[in-house]
């Protein structure tokens, strides 16, 4: 069974543009950092954080799409990233518990 790498790095690459592109935000920057607990919560595979990685994949795929039919064509990137994030913990939880 393959480790979840992927999926961390991708969260660790999405906090840090997180970190880049939004400097004068305290809300963002939290979004950052609880982006940055999940890579390393992922990496260590712990259920909990692997749980919520999934879920705030998934809830920032729907926004970043929402912003990308209004117009914000860098919205693709940040979509790009949260559906390779929720295809490889799909992949993962797939191989570890079983087809159901």
């Amino acid at each position: 069974m393959k480790p979840l790498q992927l999926a961390s790095y991708l969260l660790a690459l999405n906090a840090v543009l997180i970190f880049v592109m939004y400097q004068g935000s305290g809300l963002y920057q939290a979004f950052g950092l609880l982006s940055l607990l999940l890579a390393v919560g992922v990496r260590s595979e712990v259920k909990i954080a692997i749980k919520t990685a999934l879920i705030y994949a998934g809830a920032e795929f729907f926004f970043a799409l929402l912003y990308l039919m209004v117009g914000n064509l860098l919205s693709a990137i940040d979509a790009g990233i949260n559906l390779l994030i929720i295809h490889d913990i799909l992949t993962y939880v797939q191989e570890k518990y079983g087809k159901s």
